[in-house]
This record gives structure tokens, sequence and C-alpha cells, in this order.
């Protein structure tokens, strides 16, 4: 079997997980890259290509072909669907390879994950596990060693059979965006009420309403320095992939009825961010902008953006 590893989708995440494996990986071992997007792909090249070897493929069926192991991440279910199941350039065109390791880190639906995986598994294309991505990664037993090179060991969970990694990134998506607007509205009330915002942040962070959405994804800016909202709301995570996150949640939930009454909320609230061209190519968080009613006035000190 080759020792070559292959990643199919450079956007932040998979953009991450080739440049990690292409540092920890041995200079002998080479990097096959597939991406509908040539710009990435010479980036990657350029910031990592003196660490070993980096090959560009023409397709996912080529690229797999090459490869013992493959690691994806794409932006959706089509997306993935695509890359696997083309019949002409997708994975399942690939050569044969039941020993073949093929890692799918991308947010989707739970069927969609266990159906391609199926797929996959009985053309004897290799064994396929979802190992999805949010911090830390949920996975099965196989892959732990493959994933220790793109990530932390220590933040790798083992969740089950095909789609319960799935099924733990949904949850957990569906949790850290309804928070996102309960935190949100939250500090509204507490700065619209006159509050120092500092004050205010030190009673939630040493209180029980602490998380990481107080954190990395702390909504008002000024407060945490590394946070899309001190930095212009940067973009890190756009507004279309927290509504397309919780649609995902908001199906799954009603599937096995759960009222997704939390989910239903959050995502009014980031269509509405996601559709004002204002807040569209910023980060999730500029949800802030909306709730607080800023907006406008923040429009006009950033003109530029």
């Amino acid at each position: 079997m080759s020792r070559d590893y292959g990643v199919i989708g450079l956007g932040i995440i998979g953009y991450g997980m080739a440049g990690n494996l292409r540092k920890k990986l041995p200079q002998n071992i080479t990097l096959y890259v597939f991406d509908i997007n040539n710009g990435v792909i010479q980036r990657l090249i350029e910031d990592f290509g003196s660490y070993g070897k980096i090959e560009v493929t023409s397709s996912a069926k080529d690229l797999a072909s090459k490869v013992g192991i493959v690691l994806s991440s794409l932006p959706a279910g089509p997306h993935v669907r695509k890359v696997y199941l083309d019949p002409k350039q997708g994975v399942i065109a690939a050569l044969k390879n039941p020993d073949r390791l093929l890692i799918e880190c991308s947010t989707i639906e739970i069927e969609s994950t266990q159906e391609i995986g199926t797929m996959i598994i009985d053309a004897r294309l290799g064994t396929f596990v979802d190992a999805t991505v949010s911090g830390g990664m949920w996975v099965g037993k196989r892959i732990f060693e493959t994933l220790s090179l793109v990530g932390v060991p220590d933040t790798i969970a083992f969740c089950g059979g095909l789609g319960m990694g799935q099924v733990a990134k949904i949850a957990h998506n569906y949790i850290t965006l309804a928070n996102n607007l309960v935190a949100s509205e939250g500090m509204a009330i507490g700065l619209k009420y006159g509050i120092d915002k500092k004050a205010l942040f030190k009673c939630i962070r040493e209180g029980t309403a602490n998380s990481r959405v107080m954190g990395l994804e702390q909504p008002v800016p000024g407060l945490v320095p590394e946070a899309p909202s001190s930095n212009n709301y940067k973009r890190a995570f756009a507004p279309a992939l927290s509504v397309k996150d919780l649609t995902i949640g908001i199906n799954a939930a009603k599937k096995v009825g759960i009222n997704p009454s939390a989910g239903e909320a959050a995502i009014a609230a980031f269509r509405e961010v996601d559709a004002d061209p204002r807040t569209h190519d910023l980060d999730h968080t500029s949800l802030w902008l909306h709730v607080f009613g800023n907006i406008d006035e923040w429009t006009k000190e950033h003109p530029q953006l």
C-alpha cells in the first residue's frame, strides 16, 4: 500500500491539515493535493513546499489512485458527494484498494455521511471514516495515528461507528451557534444598561455563563485581542456556514423528535447576517452588530470593509 498522503479541499480546515501533514511527514513521503482553486494550491506550495514534495493532482480520482491515505474537507454535502461519488472523476472511480484509508472531515448530514461511506467501502475503495473537526476531532480508532499528525492527539475522541463523528459535530455546532446568539444578546443587555464592558466580561468569564464564545468567539470588540470582533470581524467562520450547520442541526433534531427552538432562533439571526451586504463577508460573530443595533455606525467607521 502507498505510504503517501492526499488532501482534497484546501479551505480553512483543509489548508491547515495539509500544512501540518507536510511539516510532520518524512520528506520522502509525497503529499498529493486537489482543489479547484489553483491559487490556494500555489500558496500551500509556497508556504510548505520546503518541508517535502507536494504534487498537484487533476481530480479526486487521480489523487485517491496514488495514495494510501486520503483526507477531505469540503464546504457542504453536495461537494462531498461529487468528490466521492462522481462516476468519472470521483474517488469511486479510483483504483480499487481495500487497504486505503479515507478520512472525511466535512460537516454534512449524518445520513449522507453514512450513505457515501457505505458506497465507498462496498466498492472496495478503502475504509471510510468520518472525522469532523472543531477544535478537537471525533474519530474511529484506526485513524488516531494519522490524525495525530494533523492535530493535537489529546483532542481526538472516539465516537463509534460510521456517522457518529458527524453526530458529535452537529450537536457541538448547534450548541455553539445558538450560544453565539445568546452571548450576543446577553452582552448587549448589559452594555445597553451602561455597565462597563470589561466589568461585565469579567463577571461572565468567572461565572457559570463562561464558554468558548466568551473567548475566541467573543462578539464584543476590544475584549479578546485574538477574536475576530477585535480585528474588524475578519472572517474566521462565514455567516453562510453558520446557516448551513444550523440547517443540518435543525433537520437532524426534527428527525429524532426534538423541537429545535434555540436553533430556529439562531438560524433566523444568522440568515440576517448573511443576507446583509455589510456583514456577508465578515466573520459570523458580526451578528453582534445586528443584535446591538450599531451596524450603521460601525459601517460608517469602516467604509473600506
